[in-house]
């Protein structure tokens, strides 16, 4: 019989893995404590050697814990171990959150480009047309809700993606991509008028 390890008020036995893979796709929070105490170092170690960023690492894990509690059902170990499982699972997300860095990186700096391109001083006309256009777009952006705007600012200017900005305002996927998309409307209909 397997030694018992105490957690809390009973005392669970020694699971193996992929027990406790099974345990935590029906839901068992002390499985999925267990689960967290025997692979997080590994999993944060597995972000951080990705990403670099230990800041970046702690989210990248975090996300990674999440996907793990979600996804736990979808474990089959004839395809592997749990921690090979758990490993690739945060590395597909440390993955991720380097792309959607370079893709910010990129888009910033495709920004300045564009800035450093503009004649400076380039005529009168053009600074009013110019100052012009910023308005009407500030103006239109005011007419769309808070929440329109908070999903377009993280997407379009925080380069994050949609799954990314459902994790960070805690709402549901199709909510943030309704929100995206109204707002999208929202935006040519008024620039349009």
């Amino acid at each position: 019989m397997p030694t018992p390890i105490p957690r809390g008020d009973r005392a669970l036995r020694v699971l193996s893995e992929g027990e406790l893979i099974d345990q935590i796709a029906g839901g068992d929070w002390d499985a999925f404590a267990e689960l967290y105490d025997r692979f997080g170092a590994r999993v944060y170690g597995m972000a951080l050697r990705v990403v670099v960023d230990p800041k970046i690492a702690e989210d990248v894990a975090q996300d990674a814990w999440l996907a793990i509690w979600d996804s736990a059902a979808s474990f089959d170990p004839t395809r592997g171990s749990a921690a090979g499982w758990a490993l690739a699972i945060a590395h597909r997300r440390a993955v991720d959150a380097v792309r959607s860095i370079d893709a910010s990186r990129r888009r910033a700096d495709a920004a300045a480009d564009r800035d450093a391109a503009r004649p400076v001083g380039g005529g009168a006309d053009e600074d009013v047309l110019a100052d012009d256009e910023r308005r009407e777009v500030a103006d239109c952006l005011g007419t769309l809700s808070e929440l329109q705007r908070e999903a377009l600012d993280l997407a379009y200017f925080g380069g994050m993606t949609q799954k990314e900005i459902s994790r960070r305002l805690g709402t549901g996927l199709s909510a943030v991509k309704s929100r995206i998309r109204d707002g999208l409307i929202a935006l040519r209909r008024c620039l349009g008028e």
